[in-house]
């Protein structure tokens, strides 16, 4: 005869102290995963060097007035609430590397904080803890919330969107339909290229309802629509319908082949090695699955948003689409939901009684992706140009141009020697300089010397430059690693210790090499005020700013 159950508050007390135990060793791993995604996000942005892109807003403020960044999107897309943001901060408490930042460091940390709560309807404890910390270590995510780009809010805005969209569908609320909106036009107005995205799940509700014949939400879909459109339409009618020419002028001029979206699949899965990639997309796919059996709807409506919102964004032919990268950040509104069902999947294989063990091993196998990704080999301090190409167009090396196609000749003898000194402990001011990394050797030198680096902007001393600079006298311009080599000549040395003046750009990743500033003209001037220079080879000359 089988015993009858314990009752009574002593027996409830113990599977209840159980769950309790179990609920905090799984937090525990969501505090240790928004910590770990906090500091990878943190660490070295306040040295961090404006590169690339991070230059179109810039390019765009100084120039514009606030109705012409409104109603323009330029051929250099600059990213126009964004833009609106820097150019207030620039006529009001100034523009700096920092306030450039903020966005895309909040929206970062942002998805770390809400995500969890957003999934709490559908998934465990367990899973949010795991998709937290694969999250936290995403080198795609953690790479755009470093940057001055909109990749990182746009990831953001794309998920609460797309899960908000979903919550309205079920509960039929105004506040999660009112989310919705708000979210997928900010995202669009940030850059259209994710409104794929996010205006897919009326593709994939507008079937189910036709299928099923239910009017009622089919016209509810139909206003929900007829919103998004019409806020939509406020924002972007404007710069579309005045630069139409330039926004055509990008389309069909990029092709994503097979080789590309391969590798950005690669970059999603936070890898450039082809097991750890398939391993990623392995257990995403298991995850899927169990996802499928227990909420069939769910896995679809997710699963229909990433693939046909990948196969449309693919298949745009959007200029430069075939980099790797370019790609990548297209996509990466899709990432958020690949982890997802990856750390469903990770949560079934290290399923055990005792759930600290599972805990454990979750931790361990994010670990282990976060030690053979990319991010270790961007670790090393200093490191003020995150956002290089040699470190972001490819993670795998031996794709990368940036890292297979540099020049092979030692760097200057002088780096070497600054390369005996504690790290940190010495900061130069380097000029003239390129903002592309095809032409920025500037990072490769910093592996050598490990010292802190400021940029020396030639206008006007050395002529005027209007690409990577800004005048001397730009009002509200507050950049810490931006100095002005006219500045120097007047007595003043911004903390650094020496003056290295290039005679010519060094090639990385593509020939031939830019028009350089002809310092000949200006050369005399910077002598006669620093004096005779401390080294000189055939490609530097080095002034000591501290005597």
């Amino acid at each position: 005869m089988t015993a009858a159950p314990s009752t009574g508050p002593q027996a409830a007390a113990v599977p209840m102290s159980r769950r309790a135990s179990r609920a905090d060793v799984w937090s525990a791993l969501l505090l240790v995963a928004f910590v770990a995604g906090a500091v990878l996000r943190i660490w070295q942005l306040d040295i961090q060097i404006l590169i690339d892109d991070e230059w179109h807003a810039i390019h765009k403020l100084l120039r514009s007035s606030p109705l012409d960044i409104v109603t323009h999107l330029g051929y250099a897309d600059y990213s126009i609430p964004l833009t609106l943001y820097y150019q207030q901060l620039q006529r009001t408490i100034g523009l700096s590397e920092w306030g450039m930042h903020v966005p895309s460091l909040v929206a970062g940390l942002g998805l770390l904080l809400v995500g969890p709560r957003l999934l709490a309807r559908s998934f465990a404890l367990p899973v949010r803890a795991t998709w937290t910390i694969l999250v936290a270590i995403s080198p795609l995510l953690v790479y755009h919330s470093k940057i001055a780009r909109p990749y990182a809010l746009t990831s953001l805005l794309t998920f609460v969107a797309i899960l908000a969209f979903r919550a309205w569908w079920l509960d039929r609320r105004g506040r999660a339909a009112l989310l919705y909106v708000t979210t997928t036009v900010l995202a669009g107005w940030l850059h259209a290229i994710t409104l794929p995205f996010t205006l897919l799940p009326f593709v994939y509700c507008g079937v189910r309802a036709l299928r099923a014949r239910d009017v009622r939400r089919f016209i509810a879909l139909v206003k929900l629509g007829l919103a998004t459109a019409l806020a939509l339409a406020v924002v972007l009618a404007p710069p579309m319908i005045i630069d139409w020419a330039e926004f055509t002028d990008k389309a069909g001029r990029g092709r994503a082949s097979l080789d590309t979206l391969y590798r950005a699949l690669l970059m999603l899965a936070g890898t450039g090695v082809a097991p750890v990639g398939m391993f990623v997309f392995a257990v995403a796919a298991f995850g899927w699955w169990r996802v499928r059996r227990r909420e069939p709807d769910l896995a679809w409506y997710l699963a229909t948003i990433c693939v046909v919102g990948t196969a449309v964004v693919a298949s745009s032919g959007v200029e430069w689409i075939s980099h790797p990268l370019v790609l990548a950040r297209y996509l990466i509104p899709v990432v958020p939901f690949l982890l997802l069902f990856a750390a469903e999947g990770i949560i079934a294989l290290v399923a055990t009684p005792r759930y600290w063990m599972g805990a454990a091993a979750a931790g361990a196998i994010a670990a282990a992706l976060f030690a053979i990704g990319p991010i270790p080999q961007e670790w090393h301090y200093p490191n003020q140009f995150w956002g290089h190409l040699r470190y972001q167009f490819d993670y795998d090396p031996a794709h990368n141009p940036y890292v297979a196609q540099v020049p092979t000749d030692p760097v200057p003898a002088f780096y070497a020697e600054l390369g005996k000194r504690p790290p940190g402990s010495v900061t130069l001011i380097e000029a003239p300089w390129r903002l592309e990394s095809h032409y920025n050797a500037l990072s490769l030198y910093q592996d050598t010397h490990r010292q802190r680096v400021k940029i020396g902007l030639v206008t006007p001393l050395c002529g005027t430059y209007d690409f990577g600079e800004y005048p001397e006298h730009e009002a509200g311009m507050r950049m810490r690693w931006m100095v002005h080599l006219a500045s120097l000549l007047r007595g003043e040395t911004f903390g650094a210790d020496y003056l290295i003046v290039h005679a010519n750009s060094r090639d990385v990743a593509a020939r031939p090499a830019p028009p350089w500033p002809d310092l000949r003209g200006c050369m005399p001037a910077i002598e006669a005020k620093l004096g005779a220079p401390v080294f000189r080879d055939d490609r530097i000359t080095v002034f000591a700013l501290r005597k």
